[in-house]
């Protein structure tokens, strides 16, 4: 699947076996948020995104019917082992249960909050939120720029 914002300045594409994956964590979750992170890589003029690999909550997260708080436990070490196959950091999912899969407020605060953030490297972060269920789900994907601007991306029917 592919997605891109309508000035095709953004492209993410991510594979139906992604997708099967998070839908798995979702089932495990229920009636709660879950979520994980994005590791990918870049096209080389970057302006396409291709999601290759996703993680699902870290055991120190924490999640509640409307929250979501994604751990750290774990995750640099998955970090460094991609970063040594060229696959690198991309963004964040997360699942809105029974709901409409919106960027909160506090949503895209973490997004802009990464964007600048040196620890993660990530400039244009991603971010993929499911809402509904793993049977009957909307997939919703934007990207935050470096200046804090939320642009949505919408589905290539092509």
């Amino acid at each position: 699947m592919t997605f891109s914002s309508l000035d095709k300045k953004f492209t993410v594409k991510i594979s139906e076996d992604c997708i099967d994956s998070i839908l798995s964590y979702i089932r495990i979750a229920g009636r709660y948020e879950t979520g994980g992170i994005l590791m990918g890589q870049y096209s080389t003029n970057l302006d396409i995104a291709t999601i290759k690999n996703i993680t699902g909550p870290p055991s120190d997260s924490k999640g509640g019917r409307t929250w979501f708080k994604r751990g750290i436990k774990g995750l640099k070490m998955i970090i460094d082992r991609f970063w040594e196959q060229k696959t690198y950091y991309l963004g964040e999912w997360h699942f809105h249960p029974n709901a409409a899969p919106n960027p909160s407020l506090q949503d895209k605060k973490q997004m802009s909050e990464i964007a600048i953030s040196p620890d993660y490297n990530c400039p244009e972060p991603i971010l993929l939120i499911i809402g509904g269920n793993y049977r009957d789900y909307e997939l919703s994907f934007c990207v935050t720029d470096r200046l804090g601007i939320t642009v949505q991306l919408f589905r290539n029917l092509i």
